[in-house]
Formats: C-alpha cells, sequence, structure tokens
C-alpha cells in the first residue's frame, strides 16, 4: 500500500458491494473482484513516481491558466488505474476480440490495461495534451469531441467511456452517440465514480454541464440503480455484468495516491431496439 509519513490516511480499496436490496437483474450480474497482480504492482510503485513539491507546484500554477485536465496532459503526471488485463478478462471474457473504441482515454493508462484482448484500439480525447501522449504511446489518437461529432468510424464491437461522464457536459448526448456507434450486438462499458458529483472545466474554472444525468444517491447501490435506470436502459442498453472497483490516481508531494470508488457496467446493446433511441 503506497504512503508516507505525511499521508493522511491510508487507501480503502472498495470492491464489495451489497446487492440484497438491488433488482434481481443487477444482482445476478454483480461480478466481486480482488485486486490482481497489475493494481498490486501499481501501488508497489506510487511512492516512487509520485510528483515531488517542485512538479506539483508547478502543476498549481498550471492550473491558473488551464483545466486540471489538461495540466496533467501537459506534465505527465497523476497516472491512473481501473482495471488490469485479468480483471477485465473476468467481465468481457479471455479476447473479445474486434475493434475498440476507447472514448476519453485520457493518457492512455487504463487503456493499455485493455488494449490486448482486441484485434483494434481507437481512442478520443477533446484534450490536445491527452491526444499526444496517447500517440506517443502507439494508441490511434483522435481529437474529437464525440457527444457533439459522434463516433469515429464506426460501427465498434465494444466502446469503452470509463469515468468521463461526470467530467461531460452534455452526458445524454454522449451516450446516445456511443450507443449509435456500436455494432448490431456491440458492448458498451461505461464506468462512473461514485457518488455522482459532475462538472466540467472551463479553462482553469469550473461549471455544471449542460445536461443532467440523475444518478445522485445517498448510497453507492442506488447509484448504480439511478445510473442504469435514467442513463443506460433508455437507450435499450441491457446490463450483462457489472462491477466495484477502486479507481486509482498517482500522487504529488501531498500523499503517494488517491483513489476513488467506482462502477463499471458493461452494456449489450439490443437490437430490439434500435429504432427507438432514448428521448429526453
Amino acid at each position: 500500500m503506497p504512503g508516507s509519513a505525511s499521508d493522511p490516511s491510508p487507501l480503502k480499496l472498495e470492491y464489495r458491494c451489497d446487492v440484497r436490496g438491488l433488482p434481481a437483474h443487477l444482482q445476478a450480474r454483480f461480478v466481486e473482484l480482488e485486486p490482481d497482480e497489475s493494481t498490486r504492482r501499481y501501488l508497489a510503485e506510487a511512492p516512487q513516481r509520485r510528483a515531488g513539491w517542485a512538479l506539483t507546484t508547478c502543476h498549481w500554477a498550471c492550473c491558473q491558466v488551464m483545466s486540471d485536465f489538461d495540466a496533467n496532459g501537459l506534465l505527465g503526471i497523476y497516472p491512473m488505474h481501473l482495471l488490469g488485463t485479468a480483471q477485465w478478462q473476468r467481465l468481457l471474457g479471455e479476447h473479445p476480440g474486434g475493434r475498440l473504441l476507447d472514448v476519453g482515454a485520457g493518457s492512455g493508462d487504463v487503456t493499455a490495461e485493455l488494449a490486448g484482448l482486441f484485434d483494434q484500439v481507437t481512442t478520443t480525447e477533446t484534450s490536445r495534451g491527452m491526444v499526444w501522449r496517447l500517440r506517443r504511446r502507439g494508441f490511434d489518437g483522435r481529437l474529437t469531441d464525440v457527444s457533439a461529432a459522434g463516433v469515429p468510424d464506426p460501427p465498434y464491437a465494444t466502446i469503452s467511456c470509463l469515468n468521463v461522464l461526470d467530467r461531460c457536459s452534455r452526458p445524454i448526448s454522449l451516450l446516445r452517440q456511443l450507443r449509435s456507434g456500436l455494432a448490431e450486438d456491440g458492448r458498451l462499458i461505461v464506468s462512473v465514480p461514485l457518488p455522482f458529483s459532475p462538472f466540467v472545466y472551463r479553462g482553469p474554472l469550473v461549471a455544471d454541464p449542460e445536461e443532467a444525468l440523475a444518478c445522485e444517491a445517498p448510497s453507492f447501490e442506488q447509484g448504480v440503480v439511478a445510473l442504469v435506470a435514467q442513463g443506460l436502459v433508455p437507450l435499450g442498453l441491457s446490463v450483462e455484468a457489472w462491477t466495484r472497483t477502486p479507481y486509482l490516481s498517482g500522487g504529488d508531494a501531498r500523499r503517494a495516491a488517491y483513489v476513488l470508488d467506482a462502477v463499471i457496467i458493461v452494456c449489450r446493446r439490443d437490437p430490439a431496439s434500435a429504432s427507438a433511441p432514448a428521448r429526453r
């Protein structure tokens, strides 16, 4: 577990979920994971990879004139971890194959654990700095806002949208575009930190999203129910599997790593609903 004498508290990694009060279809599709070798390695290396005081101060200065996210892309700090490849295989199968589109891929840390399961990978970002980092890592990085421009070069067997909806101005429009970009029997993977706390970067400032995805809830489990009911089912998506997992970020001078509580939901497109997209 990463940490130092200056860290305020150790990280709490949550994988369990109380499914007893959930709808039957969600109870049946919950997959309980545990830390894998990739997660343990990430945590073990976090103290050495953390940004020092100089880089932390530089990041603060950059955030006075640009968004936190763009500053991360510029400086190459705060590496992310969601699931290791073995954990993804628990949710998706050993090798799903086909084409993957990872929307809002950041610097590609999370994408890298998914990429080996697919035959071809395309990534998108709205940050020029992050697109540069994606291409530097060998990914096909596209600079585009999918919520407005649509999915590039559809259809895809799988589309992932991992920890993007809470920082997207038009999350409902984005979900519609993602669903329309799937192959007939394609799968959409959505991850969201819970409790849901949406806002959008406007340069160094933050603002409310233009569209409200109503999945705020008093508990993690109720947040999952709200996300499925408000965001996924109206689009003709059925839940195939879901899990609870830590969403880890590399640290800085304040502490070795940071953690959020996230849900990952794997949805299957229902071909019967193709002619009736959700309306709001």
